[in-house]
């Protein structure tokens, strides 16, 4: 099968499996109909679980012992330089490797809190996103609020969020307020 037809296919099979997403998984209202294995992807499609953070932090990790790994062999490693019939002088790369053991690790854990700090400004504004609630929807059609006496105390029902006259009464909705 030539290539061009395998980069076809596909491509029509990634169309229909996002249209299929888009349709089955990925809408809230049917996040409750699905098992745990569609819900947790669904979570992961609708970005509701940052990956990144798990990732930085194993590229980190790996950095910081390739760095002392390194160095280490460095200390130990050189390389003859002008030798013809051993008459050349050999160069050592003990000093790079001891600033490769120390100064590496400290220079990438620099880099990563950088890059940590986005990621948790991100995670705390969601989270806050998450605790504060949704602004009630004002219809358009009602009529412009009348301008408020002295006699009158506006409050907001905290259940709807409905604008009404505390002095006559609870929410003209009916949230028991």
């Amino acid at each position: 099968m030539p290539v061009i037809v395998a980069y076809i296919v596909g491509a029509v099979f990634a169309i229909a499996g996002t249209v299929l997403a888009f349709i089955f998984i990925l809408p809230e209202k049917k996040r409750a109909s699905l098992n745990k294995f569609f819900q947790v992807v669904a979570d992961i499609l609708n970005f509701k679980v940052l990956f990144i953070e798990k990732i930085l932090k194993a590229f980190y990790i790996f950095l910081t012992f390739f760095c002392i790994v390194c160095g280490f062999f460095m200390l130990f490693s050189g390389e003859q330089v002008g030798a013809y019939w051993g008459t050349g002088s050999f160069k050592s790369y003990a000093l790079q490797g001891l600033l490769l053991m120390f100064l590496g690790p400290i220079v990438i854990r620099i880099s990563y809190e950088l890059l940590m700090l986005a990621i948790l400004m991100v995670q705390n504004v969601i989270s806050i996103n998450k605790k504060i609630p949704a602004p009630a929807k004002e219809e358009t059609t009602a009529a412009p609020s009348a301008p408020v006496s002295p006699t009158t105390k506006m409050v907001y029902c905290t259940h709807c969020g409905t604008r009404y006259d505390a002095l006559q009464g609870g929410c003209p909705n009916g949230c028991q307020e």
